[in-house]
């Protein structure tokens, strides 16, 4: 049974990722996503805005691509010290620091089951770069898939711990939570890897599929799936690989969760009212029906 609504955090801030070949990711979020280098690290990191906040996405060299870490934006009135505090009596490794990146004063970095690190602040410098008018142009970070050997581990964290609410599953493999009126902000993949699965961006609207898809194109990057609509969630989404072939997905229309009624707002397009959480089957990624020979759920 779902517990009270009461996340510690509203919404995702950034995702971090390791890559061995940083020129060419870096020139991939810039040139064809459409982002902006507001900063670079003295450990070669750069740090890359979509329009408003410091960051969205963080870039790091490594020997091999890999997730770093995630960051959340606390609720106003749960302090650093106090969420510190909580997640150590939760059993949970915890550790405060202080301007241990660029835009961002204080946050404290948990150990979540699976060997994700996962950041908690309680406020991003907003340097507002300006939002792009070349590439997709994404509107906003909306969520991040993790696959991990640990899933069940990882669900109970986000929910027990955390406070999100479980809207959907796919077969009890993809587990989709959210922290506000998003249908999911993460998305837990139980497979027994541990890495990023996708990284999601919302588009302004949904006209802009054709814009992105022609971006890619004429860069040489071809997409891996869609656009089509989902099941859960509901968003028209496509996907293609970064240069470190992390898959990164572009979406639109996501159903909205209400969560004082436990459901989504409805919609057309649903497959029945209301549309509370759900269990599909592992072929019903598809609301549209078409068949795909990309594996998503390999990534």
């Amino acid at each position: 049974m779902q517990k009270k609504f009461d996340p510690k955090v509203f919404q995702l801030g950034y995702v971090a990722l390791g890559t061995p070949d940083i020129a060419r990711t870096k020139d991939h979020y810039l040139e064809i996503m459409g982002m902006t280098e507001v900063a670079r690290g003295d450990d070669g990191s750069v740090y890359l805005s979509i329009g408003y906040n410091h960051h969205d996405l963080v870039l790091r060299p490594t020997k091999e691509k890999a997730l770093l870490h995630v960051g959340f934006h606390l609720k106003p009135h749960i302090s650093i010290a106090d969420f510190a505090r909580e997640a150590r009596e939760h059993g949970l490794a915890a550790t405060v620091k202080t301007d241990s990146q660029p835009g961002i004063a204080e946050l404290v970095e948990v150990e979540a089951p699976g060997d994700v690190a996962i950041q908690f602040y309680s406020a991003i410098a907003a340097p507002a770069p300006g939002f792009k008018q070349t590439g997709a142009s994404p509107l906003r970070l909306g969520h991040v898939a993790i696959i991990s050997p640990e899933g069940d581990k990882l669900i109970a964290f986000f929910q027990d711990f955390l406070g999100f609410f479980l809207t959907d599953d796919i077969a009890g493999i993809a587990n989709f939570l959210t922290c506000n009126r998003d249908h999911h902000v993460v998305n837990i993949v139980k497979a027994p890897d541990s890495r990023v699965h996708h990284i999601a961006y919302e588009l302004r609207e949904s006209s802009q599929h054709g814009v992105a898809a022609d971006t890619l194109r004429a860069a040489g990057v071809n997409l891996l799936w869609g656009p089509s609509r989902h099941t859960a969630g509901h968003n028209v989404a496509a996907y293609h690989h970064d240069p470190n072939k992390v898959m990164v997905e572009l979406y639109t229309e996501m159903d909205t969760f209400v969560p004082e009624l436990g459901m989504c707002e409805p919609r057309p397009w649903h497959e029945h009212f209301p549309m509370k959480p759900k269990s599909w089957g592992i072929f019903e990624l598809n609301a549209w029906g078409a068949d795909f020979a990309f594996n998503l759920a390999a990534g």
